[in-house]
């Protein structure tokens, strides 16, 4: 616990032995009570007053706990434990410290607590480190059973383990925060990185006229759909729309004035549609339009009305009209290709028929 003034040089291994110590983050920490056991042990063991864990710092000794001690630390310069540490092998015993000269004008034997006794053995850790002592002390002379130095060398041992835990603890503790951190960083990162790709995806399936998924993004469509990967089950229903006599308004007023038709007609298309429907340019001035969960009824009145929003357009450079054509299917009963195909055949019906109307597949 305490020692003369007079004291040999730390030597090079100092710095070590300091780096050593503080790799266990317990200086200056709260009381706890599997330490308080250790030294209540070692002074029923060794029929002594005083006992304490102690750590040696650089300029102090520290009590991690003690018994007959209300000092939670002194300076090293006077401390016993800081000779007790410099030969970590062996346990370190005066018998007598007022007739030891190393220690008989120290003041904690020449006044209070008037030391006469003190046995400190060794905290070495795994690489050979003496970080303190378990050490006990009486006010008057005395020896040490073998049997009171065995125990006291085991306690030592404890206390080397329980800080030994407690770096363990603390390392997991710090690498689970460490992973929380890693994984949160990386959980943003993938999606940041998911919604650039789902961004990316769907500008690369997206026709950059109109706004609307492109061929491409149909075509992926229709794969999804032939291998039942769809988020609904039951009836569907396509429709292909074209403008009608498209030629003429390129010829007529040039593919500037054609370009604003085409966006006239996806804006009419992207309002009509509802939630769930899926719309896109699939070509020139075709149009498909997937409704899913939808009645060949209920996609007729939907087109239908596209159809007249087009036709009553009155800020293009000539009149638009729509053609459509529609085909039912079932998920899983229908070759999704076929649907596409009659609804394709249903519009060269509206077409023969007169064009600016929407017909119906009935096979």
């Amino acid at each position: 616990m305490v020692r003369s003034r007079i004291v040999a040089d730390p030597g090079a291994d100092e710095a070590q032995r300091l780096a050593a110590l503080r790799r266990y983050r317990i200086l200056d920490t709260l009381p706890e009570r599997a330490y308080d056991d250790i030294v209540r042990l070692a002074s029923t063991l060794c029929g002594t007053p005083i006992s304490t864990v102690t750590l040696i710092d650089a300029e102090r000794q520290w009590f991690k706990a003690s018994v007959g001690v209300e000092d939670r630390e002194t300076s090293r310069d006077i401390a016993f434990c800081d000779h007790a540490i410099r030969q970590p092998e062996e346990m370190f015993v005066v018998d007598n410290a007022s007739l030891d000269p190393r220690f008989a004008d120290n003041p904690l034997v020449t006044g209070g607590p008037e030391i006469r006794f003190y046995a400190g053995m060794p905290l070495v850790d795994s690489d050979g480190a003496a970080l303190g002592t378990v050490c006990v002390i009486d006010r008057k002379p005395r020896e040490l059973t073998d049997e009171q130095r065995d125990g006291l060398r085991a306690l030592a041992r404890q206390v080397v383990a329980l800080l030994e835990l407690r770096r363990m603890n603390l390392d997991m503790q710090r690498l689970l925060a460490e992973r929380e951190m890693l994984t949160t960083s990386l959980m943003s990162y993938q999606q940041e990185l998911e919604g650039r790709n789902q961004a990316l995806s769907m500008e690369a399936n997206r026709d950059h006229l109109t706004g609307l998924m492109n061929r491409g993004g149909l075509d992926r469509l229709k794969g999804d759909a032939r291998a039942g990967r769809v988020r609904f089950s039951g009836p569907y229903v396509v429709a292909v729309l074209d403008i009608d006599h498209f030629k003429r308004v390129n010829d007529g007023f040039g593919h500037a004035a054609g370009d604003e038709v085409l966006k006239a007609v996806a804006a009419d298309i992207r309002n009509g549609i509802r939630g769930g429907d899926v719309a896109g340019r699939y070509g020139g001035e075709e149009f498909v339009v997937f409704l899913p969960d939808t009645s060949v009824e209920g996609a007729q009145s939907v087109i239908e009305r596209i159809r007249l929003a087009v036709s009553g357009r009155d800020d293009l450079p000539t009149p638009v009209t729509l053609s459509a054509g529609l085909a039912a299917g079932v998920v899983g009963t229908h070759a999704v290709e076929d649907v596409f195909l009659r609804a394709d055949q249903a519009l060269y019906q509206a077409k023969r028929a007169g064009r600016n109307r929407v017909e119906i597949s009935r096979d």
